[in-house]
């Protein structure tokens, strides 16, 4: 099955990022995405089978948690992932702690971590018609990410479902 750890915002606040970036997205054209699948990846891990899943909820568990407060100012497109997303200029130090403690651990377990420099982002839409750099958001999206999920994939002919499979409360420490 194909998983990732990501930090999940409420509908509450997928429903807002979507009315806040739509106007900019169909600019853009390309597909949006369904505000249900609005997240922040930390760690792709790809293909995992069944009987590893035990290893990553007790990881889940088990790294130090705590609140990420996130500013989205800006809405950047990616032309070599032919995406759109929500973007901040800053990456909160709790949030590269718990990127950190996640990646050690996984690499301690055995799974690969993906060697690219992490760059915290949204995504919005993809397949986009046009391309711009960056577009500034105003008013800026403020968001406490208070939910971390180890997060199951399914590609169908719609386009990707996610489905947490666990979650924890960052707002708990160990």
């Amino acid at each position: 099955m194909r998983l990732f750890f990501a930090l999940l915002p409420d509908t509450a606040t997928q429903m807002e990022w979507v009315y806040a970036t739509q106007p900019i997205i169909n600019t853009l054209g390309g597909k949006p995405q369904p505000a249900a699948n609005l997240h922040l990846t930390l760690h792709f891990l790809g293909n995992i089978s069944a009987d590893r899943v035990g290893v990553l909820s007790r990881l889940g568990a088990d790294v130090a948690r705590e609140p990420i407060a996130l500013r989205f100012n800006k809405i950047e497109c990616w032309s070599k992932a032919d995406l759109a997303c929500l973007r901040a200029d800053e990456e909160p130090a709790a949030l590269t702690r718990l990127v950190g403690h996640l990646g050690t651990g996984l690499q301690m377990a055995g799974f690969e971590v993906e060697k690219q420099r992490f760059k915290p982002h949204v995504t919005l839409a993809r397949r986009l018609k046009r391309h711009e750099a960056a577009l500034p958001i105003w008013p800026v999206l403020e968001w406490r990410a208070e939910r971390l999920a180890l997060v199951r994939s399914r590609l169908s002919p719609e386009g990707s479902e996610y489905e947490p499979i666990a979650e924890w409360d960052l707002a708990d420490s160990m």
